[in-house]
Formats: structure tokens, sequence, C-alpha cells
């Protein structure tokens, strides 16, 4: 039996860190058609409320509700079945309460650019970092040591304290222990984790390998990888983001 005596190539372990969505996003035309056409189905199939049960008899939330109920049945059946509108006599307006707009955490923090992490609300946005060598955008990594787990790899050297993200002032966590993908580059081997970030920011020493940070969605990600030739690296990572390889 022969061993070969040859020096196994450092493994690379790669945070794949992003900020979930902040807000449902806004449905496009279609759904919104889709939406509104199975409630009035629904409507339409479904008993009429018990008032009896659920108001009190000549209350102003009951009301109220049958006013919107006729509203609405006037909408979807138009105003021949929807019948007369009910007789309620005169009710108060309701409380006036200060609509906030849906990217408010986005105009709070336009300064800041790609640096916020209240960019795109309604979009998964992920961590890249400009490296100091070369001036390239990348994903936050660290060498693993002989027989270091992954996992432990990326909290020593990347999300903790002395991390080059700076862990002190960044709330997140490790999706799983397990690498969820994998690049091979000749011999390198440079496996990627998942992270998501609940609050804080990355805070870059001057030790750090890195000079700036950005959050960016997947589209963002692709066009920043390309746009400085790194064509082989969005195609080995894409499936990450979710996005088929053609």
């Amino acid at each position: 039996m022969r061993f070969s005596s040859s020096t196994p190539p450092p493994l690379q372990a790669n945070l794949l860190l992003s900020r979930s969505p902040l807000l449902t996003p806004t449905p496009n035309p279609l759904e919104t058609s889709y939406h509104a056409h199975s409630r009035s189905i629904a409507h339409a199939l479904s008993n009429p409320l018990p008032t009896d049960f659920y108001f009190k008899t000549g209350s102003l939330p009951l009301k109220r509700h049958l006013v919107r109920e006729h509203q609405y049945e006037t909408e979807i059946y138009g105003e021949k079945l929807a019948g007369k509108a009910p007789d309620v006599g005169e009710i108060p307006a309701e409380t006036d309460y200060e609509e906030i707009a849906r990217n408010h955490w986005e105009q709070a923090d336009a300064q800041r650019g790609e640096k916020s992490l209240e960019r795109k609300p309604e979009e998964e946005v992920f961590c890249v970092v400009k490296t100091k060598e070369g001036g390239k955008w990348t994903f936050p990594g660290v060498e693993a040591g002989r027989l270091e787990p992954m996992h432990e790899a990326v909290e020593r050297g990347i999300t903790g304290v002395e991390g080059s993200l700076g862990g002190q002032g960044m709330d997140s966590w490790l999706v799983t222990r397990k690498p969820v993908g994998l690049v091979k580059d000749g011999e390198s081997r440079t496996f990627f984790l998942r992270g998501h970030i609940l609050a804080g920011e990355p805070t870059l020493s001057p030790s750090s390998p890195y000079t700036a940070h950005a959050w960016l969605t997947a589209e963002e990600v692709e066009e920043r990888l390309k746009k400085q030739g790194d064509d082989k690296i969005w195609e080995s990572v894409k499936g990450m983001f979710g996005v088929s390889k053609e």
C-alpha cells in the first residue's frame, strides 16, 4: 500500500449571508386579478356571515360591516344584484391612521446605498465584500484549519467577534452546519455555508481582508460578478441563489 506524500490543498469556507425579505412582494396585475377573482367566487359560494353571533345588535361595528359588505357586493355583482344599501343611519368617521410607504426603511437609509440592510425590502439580499488585493467583489471566506469543522471556521474567521465581518455588532446565525454548495477550481475546494442576518451590520476592521461590503439581490450579484469577469464563479454558485442552470 502506498500513501501520497503531497500536502492536500487547503479548504476554503465561504459564507452566503442573506437578509430575508422584510415585506410581502407587491403582487403583479395578474396576481391581483387572480386573487380578486378567487375571492369573489369564494364569497358567492359561502354562507352569509351570522351577524347575530359576531356583532351586537345596533352596534357601530355591525353598521360598518354591513356598509362594507354592500360596497363589496356592489363591486363584484353590480348594483342590481347587490340590492338596496343598508339603512344604518349616520356612521362616525373612523380614526385616521398615518400611511407609511412600503419602502420607508429604504428611504430613511438611502444615503448608505448598498451598505444599507434595509434596501430592497421586498427581496432577499446577500452580503458581498470587496477584497483589498485585487479590489474584486466576492463572498466572505476563510481558510479552514486542519480537522476544523466548516461551521466553526466560519464563526471564527467571518461572523465571530474577531472575524473578518466583525460579528460583535451583527446578529446572525448559520442555517446549517453542513455546506450547501461546493465550487471546484483545479485542486482547490470552496465550500459554501448558509447564514441569515437579523440585525446589525458588518464592521470591517483595518486588519480585515476586505475594504467594503454591500447587500445585493441575486440579480445584482450576477451583474456584479459578470462585470468584473467572474462569469465562471456565477455559473458555479447561481444554483445556491435559486437560479436554475440552463
